[in-house]
């Protein structure tokens, strides 16, 4: 199954063309493909540990649809998703 993740803001400038196409197997979920992610990009190992960090500092989309309504980080991903990941930004 290939999925695409694009990031926005700050983090898409340091990934290629702000955009990752993943090959996963069926069945796959959210907080399985972040885990990928992390371990083969060492900019986003800068930025995140773990899962629930990208969940907690973004704003993350499966098909334009909040993942919030569709199961959060258990949402199982279908072959031609495409996810979306906005930084939050905070400041004081």
């Amino acid at each position: 199954m290939k999925i695409t993740v694009r990031f926005r803001g700050p983090i898409a400038r340091e990934i290629e063309n702000g955009t990752l196409e993943m090959e996963i197997e069926n069945g796959f979920i959210l907080n399985n493909l972040f885990v990928k992610i992390i371990e083969q990009n060492s900019y986003l190992q800068s930025i995140w540990k773990k899962p629930a960090e990208i969940d907690r500092d973004s704003m993350i989309l499966c098909n334009e649809v909040d993942i919030g309504v569709t199961g959060g980080l258990k949402t199982t991903l279908k072959d031609g998703d495409i996810l979306t990941i906005v930084p939050l930004v905070h400041g004081g």
